[in-house]
């Protein structure tokens, strides 16, 4: 009895041997060429914000401005500080005022008023951006155009316009009551005399 020939496979012929006759398959070939390995990028530190000079940086993005509260407590504790060490070294002078009666007592004594007045003040602000009071409250004096330090000429004009506005008695009624509706860095008129704003430290 005889059995038919199986069909020959494609790819060989049978019984060729071992692993001969085989069907053969396509190889898979990727259709996206290789990708290289992307170094990590390390991180970019965060970049502090620069002010843009001009009133709408103080209004949306910039520092926050000093509320009334704060400035007006600033205004009273550093009139407190500057009296106590006003009178504090100015006692012993007055004292001597009293019983020599001599016109260079007086002369110290103006000199002392004015040294401790632009010390505690300008020199401050120039410096620290606040006095010992506005320190306390929060408040720091900066330039409007930029929001760096004030200097210390123009701080000594912010002060001498406050100082002016004591001696004027409108002036002085109006001085520290404007930023309640200046708009919209409520600048007192000292500030705009400086060309200063008042913010939060």
């Amino acid at each position: 009895m005889s059995y038919p020939t199986p069909p020959t496979p494609p790819g060989g012929d049978a019984g060729s041997g071992p692993g001969q006759g085989l069907p053969t398959y396509p190889q898979a070939t990727s259709s996206q060429p290789y990708q290289p390995y992307q170094p990590y990028q390390p991180y970019q530190p965060y970049q502090p914000y620069q002010p843009y000079p001009g009133p709408s940086h103080y209004a949306s993005v910039g520092p926050v401005l000093a509320d009334r509260g704060s400035r007006f407590g600033a205004r009273l504790l550093d009139l407190v500080f500057w009296l106590l060490g006003y009178f504090a070294p100015g006692a012993p002078i007055m004292v001597w005022i009293d019983e020599s009666g001599g016109g260079l007592s007086q002369v110290v004594l103006i000199v002392w008023l004015v040294t401790s007045l632009v010390l505690y003040f300008p020199v401050c602000i120039a410096r620290f951006g606040s006095t010992l009071g506005k320190r306390i409250c929060g408040v720091r004096i900066v330039r409007r155009e930029t929001g760096g330090p004030v200097g210390f000429w123009r701080a000594m004009g912010r002060e001498s316009f406050s100082l002016l506005g004591m001696v004027v008695p409108v002036l002085s009624l109006l001085d520290p009551l404007w930023c309640c509706w200046d708009k919209p860095l409520q600048q007192c008129l000292h500030d705009k005399a400086a060309d200063t704003v008042a913010v939060e430290r």
